[in-house]
């Protein structure tokens, strides 16, 4: 199960891409291409896939993704179009730099040596902190309205920050190697969809491969092959990412009904996977960690 490929136009007036997306929900399949890529998460919530990663996101969120990095931001299951509701919509901001452009502008260069040390970790895909997105969003919004000169020294102000920044998370594992084409993408998405929208049931092993068209045991293989983890390592992470959004989000949810709503149908496996995922922590010491509750 791959990513699709995703092509990538450029204008001629510039190398560098900044895009503002509005939309009622983010749809764009699980992807890759060349191009380096910048997304700020200006409004929206859900759970993104960074090759091997699974993370739950929200606005504030700042990745930096390296080339043929696979990648897909998706909104939560119960998140309904609304094309007339301001307050609630999917908002972002991308910025993307050509393959080739990068490689050409590190050549013989020492003091943009920081950069391709950026790029570099990139390949892993970088989270920033939420005090490295707020002072990297307004650059964003702001060089998507510049033009000519003026955006080349916006972009590479931007830059510079972005290799000032300590505060950052590595998301892929180190050695993951993405396995990239475009003949199983469909069912990947396919499967990402059934599984949002399904995340309260139970889903079976079966299930999966019927949609594969595949016996268990080659699902299994196939899956591990092109994911870095085993079907069910991936579904009790997203599981669990909901099951935090949804603790930091509505204050007033039992910690059983939550797990109830994430897919876990007793409490004492929702609080081993709980565990196992937050570094012992259970979703008590978690809530309260985070701050929100005694």
């Amino acid at each position: 199960m791959k990513a699709s490929f995703y092509k990538i136009i450029f204008d001629k007036e510039t190398p560098f891409r900044c895009t503002y997306i509005d939309k009622p929900v983010f749809d764009h399949p699980w992807h890759f291409h060349p191009e380096y890529e910048l997304t700020s998460i200006l409004q929206s919530e859900g759970i993104r896939y960074i090759g091997d990663n699974t993370s739950s996101f929200k606005a504030g969120d700042l990745v930096l993704v390296g080339s043929n990095l696979p990648h897909l931001w998706m909104n939560n299951e119960n998140k309904k179009p609304n094309f007339d509701d301001n307050a609630d919509r999917s908002r972002r901001i991308t910025l993307q730099f050509p393959l080739d452009f990068m490689n050409n502008m590190f050549k013989d260069a020492e003091e943009l040596e920081p950069l391709a040390q950026l790029f570099k970790l990139a390949e892993r895909g970088i989270a920033f902190s939420p005090k490295t997105s707020s002072e990297i969003s307004p650059l964003l919004l702001d060089i998507n309205k510049r033009k000519g000169l003026r955006k080349w020294v916006a972009i590479f102000n931007l830059l510079f920050q972005l290799t000032e920044a300590k505060d950052y998370t590595l998301l892929a594992s180190q050695g993951y190697t993405p396995q990239l084409g475009t003949k199983d993408s469909d069912m990947m998405n396919q499967i990402f969809d059934y599984i949002r929208n399904n995340i309260e049931n139970k889903i079976s092993l079966q299930e999966m491969a019927d949609m594969a068209c595949l016996t268990k045991p080659s699902f299994c293989r196939l899956f591990k092959q092109k994911t870095g983890k085993s079907f069910f390592v991936f579904l009790n992470e997203y599981r669990i990412n909901n099951a935090k959004r949804l603790l930091l989000k509505n204050k007033q949810y039992s910690i059983g009904y939550i797990a109830q709503k994430s897919g876990f149908t007793t409490s004492q496996h929702f609080n081993s996977k709980f565990k196992e995922l937050n570094n012992g922590l259970t979703p008590s010491q978690y809530l309260k960690e985070k701050g929100i509750r005694n």
